[in-house]
């Protein structure tokens, strides 16, 4: 079974309606995915051009069910304050975080690391059938969750990835 289908039989367990429109025309090139609460019929949307790029539509998808499993608190459109934009950037990092658990288990993490000597961002993005973004996203999570843990079971150097911020949608 794909990362896709595995996605989308957990969105159907969750009575989750995936719609695919063409999110890119009416967001002026910005929006690629989008959760929409809704107590009887909630539903993702992803941008049509998804369909065509596999990893892409795997990782806006399983960050758009990140929000519906860590839930929402502020609508990202109405932050009239510092502080909406606040909880909006926590609750986008929720829902990366679940994401990027969901995808790349820890344990294959560490033992594609240790064991397989992968030494790249691009290596374990194609291991793990992940953008390189959103391995880098994993990559940082990790690192973050090692600290405040006081010990570095990556204790190797990776190479970063070779990503450019300017065409980079939502990660």
């Amino acid at each position: 079974m794909t990362k896709l289908e595995l996605l989308s039989d957990l969105a159907n367990k969750e009575n989750l309606s995936i719609l695919y429109r063409n999110l890119r025309q009416i967001s002026l090139n910005k929006l690629i995915g989008l959760y929409i609460w809704d107590p009887i019929a909630p539903c993702i949307l992803l941008d049509e051009g998804l369909k065509n790029n596999y990893r892409k539509n795997i990782c806006t998808l399983a960050e758009e069910l990140g929000h519906h499993f860590t839930g929402i608190r502020r609508n990202f459109m109405n932050t009239d304050t510092y502080q909406d934009l606040i909880t909006v950037a926590k609750d986008e990092t929720q829902a990366m975080r679940w994401a990027t658990n969901y995808l790349i288990n820890d344990a294959e993490l560490t033992y594609a690391v240790s064991k397989l000597k992968f030494r790249s961002c691009w290596e374990l993005a194609d291991y793990f059938e992940v953008t390189q973004p959103f391995m880098w996203k994993k990559l940082g999570f990790r690192h973050t969750d090692i600290k405040v843990r006081s010990r570095d079971i990556f204790n190797v150097n990776l190479a970063p990835c070779n990503y450019n911020k300017k065409n980079n949608l939502l990660y």
